[in-house]
């Protein structure tokens, strides 16, 4: 006879498994083709050089853009701007959106020698080594990312601005020091970039 613990184990295992599947595929099925279409709006804070504490887009995770997208319309994330943009997208549309901006290739950052401060192991474990290849879907690429919006990320992580239960643990570690240490690394990695 079968032991019903096991059975649960098992069928809720598949159920976070094939939850996880359709998550992952919700983010990826979009069509770049469509997405660069709705880049105007997109483009007029995050395709500008000038825009230092503006996120860069050009090569993000198209699962974590999504997540992002809709923590905008929903409220948990807080810039009102932003929740004011996302809401005029649907899922669709924000799929597009992520697929346009994941695919696409700019230049490569400069300096990618220096040696990882000692608190980016802490990173490396979700984010990668050197913060452009994520361990998971829905992970953000840090590699190539702007410096003050790095250090702002931890600083609403640490100060609780920002909700995530792994972030706010780890940047509840971090000193001002550490954060634009860490911020100043990834960001000088090859990764991310304008679109």
């Amino acid at each position: 006879m079968r032991d019903p613990r096991k059975t649960r184990i098992t069928l809720g295992a598949a159920a976070l498994a094939f939850f996880g599947w359709i998550a992952g595929a919700s983010a990826a099925d979009g069509d770049p083709a469509a997405g660069k279409r709705h880049t105007l709006t997109c483009n007029g804070c995050h395709g500008q050089s000038s825009m230092k504490n503006v996120p860069l887009l050009g090569g993000q995770d198209a699962a974590y853009f999504v997540a992002a997208m809709r923590a905008y319309q929903e409220g948990t994330r807080p810039l009102a701007t932003m929740r004011d943009v996302a809401k005029g997208f649907g899922d669709r549309d924000l799929r597009n959106l992520a697929a346009w901006y994941a695919q696409s290739t700019g230049p490569e950052s400069e300096d990618t020698s220096a040696e990882a401060p000692p608190k980016a192991a802490a990173c490396a474990a979700c984010h990668g080594a050197d913060g452009s290849q994520p361990a998971t879907a829905g992970t953000p690429k840090l590699a190539g990312q702007r410096v003050a919006v790095l250090a702002g990320a931890l600083r609403e992580y640490r100060d609780g601005k920002r909700v995530h239960e792994i972030m706010q643990t780890q940047a509840k570690m971090l000193d001002d020091a550490d954060i634009e240490t860490l911020s100043a690394y990834f960001a000088a990695r090859r990764g991310l970039h304008l679109r």
